[in-house]
Formats: structure tokens, C-alpha cells, sequence
């Protein structure tokens, strides 16, 4: 008996038509807790079909497979620059992430964001086409308490309705 020929191996799906929002933070710290806060509340108020809503508690290596498949990223995090008040809605660049030392954006072993999508391009791995990196200035990361501080949660509505902002953007480059 002859056997039918093998099939040809399979690509592994990728999800190149997804996008994703990543925040980063340890929900435990004050502070810290802040972006996990804001992507609380956008599962809650969006309905977005294509986007994928990721917390990740660790950040360095562990984002790969976070970001890895998706068209579009956004990661947000709580950071310290003592430039700005609590609260304040910041954006940041891969080029400035390799420049300064932000939160988990730069994890205690200096793996940063872009080290991160570096390593993922040079594996191999189906990196995003677009990354929008954002943070929320923060004061306390050390006081054991499940939400941030009143200054914080005060600049959340505007972390929100900018990442709302950006996922319309993504939802309408499909069309419906």
C-alpha cells in the first residue's frame, strides 16, 4: 500500500491582524499598580475585536511573547522621573528608553523595552509594526496598598481616553 505524501509542515499562526495593550506594574505597590488600573478599567469600557488586553507583572524577556504576533503595541507603566506631577501623562520613545532608567520599562537587570523588541527581531519573531510606549508619573512604588495614590488615580481618565484614542485609530485602519 502507498502512503499519501506528508503534508507540508504549517507556519504557526500568527495574529499579525491583532493588537495588543500591555500594562506593566505589580498590583500590590501603590503606584506601581497604576497602568494595571487603566487597563482595568478599558476591558470594562472598550470593545475592541482585535485588541488584546495583557498584564504583565514581571516585564524584560517575558514581554516577547506579549508583543510578538500583533500589528500594533501599546505598553503603558507607572514611572518616577521626579520631572513631572503625580499623574502626569507621558510619552516615550524606544531611543529614550535606551537613554534613562524607567520603572519596569528598564527591568533591574537593564533589559529594557527596546532591548526587548531588539532581541525579538533578531529571533525572528513577528515584532509589531508600531509601538507606543506611555507612562504615568508615579511618587510611591514601595507602600504595600492594591491602588495608587488620589494624585495618580487623578490622571488616569487622560491614560484612558488616550489609549482609547489609540485603539479607535486601530479599529478603524480595519474597517468594520
Amino acid at each position: 500500500m502507498i502512503s499519501p505524501p506528508a503534508a507540508p509542515p504549517r507556519e504557526p499562526p500568527t495574529d499579525t491582524d491583532r493588537n495588543v495593550v500591555i500594562a506593566l506594574g505589580n498590583p500590590l505597590l501603590c503606584d506601581d499598580s497604576a497602568a494595571l488600573v487603566a487597563l482595568r478599567l478599558l476591558r470594562e469600557r472598550t470593545a475592541c475585536s482585535r485588541t488584546d488586553f495583557v498584564e504583565n507583572y514581571s516585564s524584560g524577556m517575558d514581554l516577547l511573547p506579549d508583543l510578538s504576533g500583533h500589528r500594533h503595541a501599546l505598553v503603558m507603566d507607572a514611572v518616577r522621573t521626579g520631572e513631572h506631577p503625580p499623574g502626569s501623562l507621558l510619552d516615550f520613545s524606544l531611543e529614550e528608553l535606551d537613554r534613562t532608567r524607567q520603572a519596569r520599562l528598564v527591568d533591574s537587570h537593564g533589559m529594557n523595552l527596546a532591548t526587548v523588541v531588539a532581541m525579538g527581531i533578531r529571533f525572528g519573531l513577528p515584532m509589531p509594526e508600531s509601538l507606543t510606549i506611555l507612562g504615568i508619573e508615579g511618587r510611591d512604588f514601595t507602600t504595600f496598598q492594591e491602588h495608587p495614590r488620589d494624585d495618580v488615580m487623578a490622571g488616569l481618565p487622560s491614560l484612558v481616553g488616550r489609549v482609547e484614542a489609540i485603539l479607535r485609530q486601530w479599529e478603524n485602519e480595519h474597517g468594520p
